[in-house]
Parts: C-alpha cells; sequence; structure tokens
C-alpha cells in the first residue's frame, strides 16, 4: 500500500505549531490549497489545539471555526479526503454529513458512538494511544512496558472498533507521539513503529515538529530537519499516513523512499 501524506489544518490561535490568533477562512483555505499542488493526500483540519496545556473549547466553537472550512475544502478538492481532528461525536457528525471521510480521534478512548457514526457514514477513524488529557498528559508516563503496554492498547480499540461494525480498512492507529511520552520514549517508539503493524490496519505518524525532536533547546521553527528525518524513519519502519506541516518537502522524501523500494 502506498503511503499518504495528511497535512495538518489547525484552525485555532493556540495551537503550539501553527496557531493563530488571526488564523480565519481565507488563510486557512489558502494553506490547504498550498498542501494539495504539493502533493497531499489528505486534509486533516483540527478546531481544538491538543498541546500540553491547550485549553478546551466549546463544541460549538470547534464548529464555527472547522466547518465553514471544511465546506470550502470539499467544493474545491474533491479528489483529497478530508479529516477531522476532534474526539467530540457532534463536531464529527456534522464534519460527516459535509464530506469529512476520517476523523482523527486523539482522545485515546473514542465513544463506541463514534464508531457506530463513523460506520454509519462508511467513514475512517484514527485511533490514538495517549493517557488523561492536554493538561495532564505529560505527568502520566510511567510505564511498565512502553511498546507492550501500546500495542495492547490499541489491539484493544481495534478489537472494540470491530466489534461496533467497523473493518480493518476503516482503522488507522496512531501510536501518539508527544502525548503522556517522555523525548527517549518517543524515540523508542520512532525506533520500533513496526511493532504495531497489524494486517488491514493502517499505522499514522505525527510526528511533526514536536518538541521531543528539539535540539539544544530549540524553538519549533527549528525542528524542521529533524521532522524531515524522523518521518523517513517511520516510512523505513512502516508508517503508512505522514501526518505534517512541511507538506512539499515531505512528499519529496516520500517520492524519493518509493523509489529506493523499487530499486533492486
Amino acid at each position: 500500500m502506498t503511503p499518504q501524506l495528511m497535512g495538518i489544518v489547525n484552525a485555532t490561535p493556540d495551537s503550539f505549531y501553527d496557531g493563530d490568533p488571526q488564523n480565519n477562512l481565507s488563510t486557512l483555505f489558502a494553506k490547504c490549497k498550498d498542501y494539495v499542488q504539493n502533493g497531499a493526500d489528505i486534509l486533516d483540519i483540527g478546531g481544538e489545539s491538543t498541546r500540553p496545556g491547550a485549553t478546551p473549547v466549546s463544541e460549538q466553537e470547534e464548529l464555527a471555526r472547522v466547518l465553514p472550512l471544511i465546506k470550502k475544502a470539499r467544493q474545491a478538492f474533491p479528489k483529497v479526503q478530508l479529516s477531522l481532528d476532534t474526539f467530540k461525536i457532534p463536531v464529527a457528525k456534522e464534519g460527516l454529513q459535509n464530506g469529512v471521510r476520517i476523523i482523527n480521534d486523539v482522545s485515546g478512548t473514542p465513544n463506541p458512538d463514534m464508531f457506530h457514526l463513523v460506520k454509519q457514514y462508511e467513514a475512517q477513524i484514527v485511533i490514538m494511544h495517549t493517557r488523561g488529557n492536554p493538561q495532564n498528559m505529560q505527568s502520566l508516563t510511567q510505564y511498565q512496558d512502553l511498546l507492550g503496554e501500546i500495542k495492547d492498547f490499541l489491539s484493544a480499540k481495534i478489537a472494540q472498533a470491530l466489534s461496533c461494525g467497523l473493518t480493518k480498512e476503516q482503522i488507522i492507529i496512531d501510536p501518539g507521539f508527544g502525548f503522556a511520552k517522555t523525548r527517549e520514549q518517543n524515540y523508542i517508539l520512532l525506533k520500533h513503529l513496526s511493532v504495531f503493524k497489524e494486517p488491514g490496519v493502517r499505522v499514522l505518524a505525527g510526528l511533526s515538529r514536536k518538541t521531543f525532536l528539539s535540539q539544544q533547546c530549540e524553538k519549533p521553527p527549528k525542528r524542521k530537519a529533524q521532522t524531515l528525518a524522523a518521518n523517513l524513519v517511520a516510512l523505513q519502519n512502516g508508517a503508512d499516513v505522514l501526518r505534517v506541516h512541511d507538506v512539499k518537502e515531505t512528499r519529496k522524501i516520500m517520492n524519493f523512499w518509493q523509489e529506493l523500494q523499487t530499486t533492486k
């Protein structure tokens, strides 16, 4: 299966890398257009930051941020898959009714109703591993067996989704880089990403510009080189979807990697 490229579109004022109080429909749509022109397969639109310490927002506020963009992007880019980064059922439903094909649920504990909703709309769901919430997750990093516990968690969620009527082709799993993990634990996850591979279920790697990639206290814009390198490692270790801010550069890496695979 050819890996897919997912471009991050944060319709938020406070996301850790590209949140901006000046975000509006025009600037966000321009980002979507740029991503599509540079090879994005999926646009992942989110209206609530999940960075450590982020403040929750209401359903109404989240919908006000994402729905106009979803509608405009659906009309402009009918061949590009739209993903909605949310864990709220009403927000997910509105998105699915307006052309969203993937629900990216970063809660770590998708409600069975979310699985049933995704099934109803014949869509897909990303199930991510995390602990707690953005306010406390970085204090919940104690594991007896990091890889084993995360794999067991995701396997249980896959089984639950299947019991709700989803197929494996509708399920994408995400080990949750940066969510309730230390720097060292994130590196272990990246190095051993292949342990999460399960036939029929795709693996998403969300590494883009995250804090654990920093070298010598660099700020987010300085994490670009490490992000690109980490995404190449993720491809080598079995990632099926790369979720990124740097679409143009990552597409070049993916093209290089794919050409490399065909070389005998």
